[in-house]
């Protein structure tokens, strides 16, 4: 009983420092308000302090939210089904302007017009409007690179600026004589996650008291026994 004792401590006592080798996470969020396209801007992050273990991946989410007014009148002397998309495309950038991740949130909606009214005015009977609209779209990139995790870590930590554009990516098809108006804003969310395995932390000197106090009782424990 008193072996399997001990060799129940003696396991625990080599398995503390490893507690702490598990993978962990840290998250920074930066974001750009609804402005008219379309836009550049840039977004700050921290970067990774080395100093708090080995990074293993970055993942990069992007949001983006599309708003605004698509109008469309049809010139065709017959009637004709048309189709407005309202959308704008999303990116992220590094510092030297090469993609991290895109997204393209896109509103559609579909018209049945008649034959032209004679009036290009955005209604009758020939025309239309999608009225105030929205759309929403994500997507996310994760990097293993040795470039990137160079680019994005530091001791100490310290900021990296990443480049946000929005352009307007709207279309109106299904006409061959189509008027189209359209006015869009967006806004984008970027969030950047790094993953990385923590430096093996030195076990507390209340553990280690308490793993060495109970080897040495049982060591006098065992010495005892031998005597009698």
């Amino acid at each position: 009983m008193m072996k399997k004792t001990f060799a129940a401590l003696a396991i625990a006592a080599a398995f503390l420092p490893l507690a702490a080798a598990q993978a962990a996470t840290v998250s920074y969020t930066d974001s750009k308000a609804l402005t008219t396209t379309n836009w550049t801007d840039a977004l700050s992050f921290s970067k990774f302090d080395t100093s708090l273990g080995t990074l293993t991946s970055i993942r990069f989410d992007l949001s983006g939210v599309v708003e605004g007014v698509g109008n469309a009148e049809s010139l065709d002397s017959s009637a004709s089904t048309v189709k407005l998309s309202l959308g704008s495309l999303l990116g992220l950038t590094r510092p030297d302007n090469s993609t991290l991740v895109v997204t393209n949130p896109v509103f559609s909606q579909t018209f049945d017009f008649s034959a032209f009214d004679n009036a290009v005015n955005f209604g009758g009977t020939s025309g239309g409007t999608t009225g105030s609209v929205s759309a929403t779209g994500s997507d996310f990139f994760v990097s293993s690179s040795a470039s990137d995790f160079a680019l994005f870590s530091a001791l100490g930590g310290g900021m990296i600026d990443l480049g946000l554009n929005a352009v307007g990516n709207s279309s109106g098809t299904g006409s061959g004589n189509l008027i189209t108006q359209f006015s869009t804003a967006a806004s984008g969310v970027a969030k950047v996650t790094y993953t990385y395995t923590p430096t093996a932390a030195v076990p507390e000197p209340a553990s280690l008291a308490l793993v060495f106090g109970g080897l040495g009782l049982l060591g006098m424990a065992r010495r005892r026994n031998k005597k009698a």
